[in-house]
């Protein structure tokens, strides 16, 4: 059965999420568009973290790891990190991740990440909403940019509450089945 290791910030950790409101059970929403897609499930996000966190911490994650397990990551903001772009962090991750045999599927919180420097074969975009709807419209669209166009309900901290999350999950699912059914193999990871 296939893990899902989810990287991320608070969209991916659930903030402001029913069951997740202010940490939950697990600390963690099971309710996010990458806990949706997932049979199994472990959050590697966590709150206002920037990209260079989010590689560490999958990466910490799949250390202890073992068996089929594909990996699911939304990149945020790189002034977090204080950076113009988070070309190398994202890198640096897709090698790793390469080398090491893991299937993935990236994504983000919003374009600004995108840079054009990277492969983006194994990136989930979001559509634009319907020029009636937003001034704003360009691709490729983050999560949080999506939502926010198609006026989805967010919470009093502005995080997309759960039909943005059920639809993302709807919307990602073909890209997701196609990289989980890659080759129809599971990863090489301790074989």
């Amino acid at each position: 059965m296939t893990t899902v290791v989810a990287g991320g910030d608070s969209f991916v950790w659930g903030s402001e999420l029913a069951d997740s409101p202010h940490g939950g059970l697990d600390g963690y929403s099971h309710s996010t568009f990458p806990a949706l897609l997932a049979t199994r499930y472990v959050c590697a996000a966590y709150p206002g973290i920037g990209n260079r966190e989010i590689g560490l911490r999958v990466r910490d994650y799949l250390n202890w790891m073992r068996n089929d397990v594909v990996v699911v990551v939304c990149w945020t903001w790189p002034t977090r990190d204080n950076q113009i772009d988070s070309d190398r962090d994202i890198m640096s991750l897709q090698k790793y991740l390469e080398f090491h045999g893991y299937r993935y599927l990236f994504t983000c919180a919003d374009n600004c990440v995108v840079t054009g420097q990277l492969d983006y074969s194994n990136w989930f975009f979001f559509p634009p909403a319907p020029k009636e709807q937003s001034y704003n419209t360009q691709t490729p669209r983050g999560f949080y940019q999506w939502a926010v166009e198609n006026k989805y309900l967010c919470g009093p901290d502005r995080h997309p509450l759960e039909q943005a999350h059920q639809d993302a999950a709807q919307l990602m699912q073909e890209k997701f089945n196609e990289m989980v059914n890659k080759l129809n193999q599971p990863n090489q990871v301790g074989n």
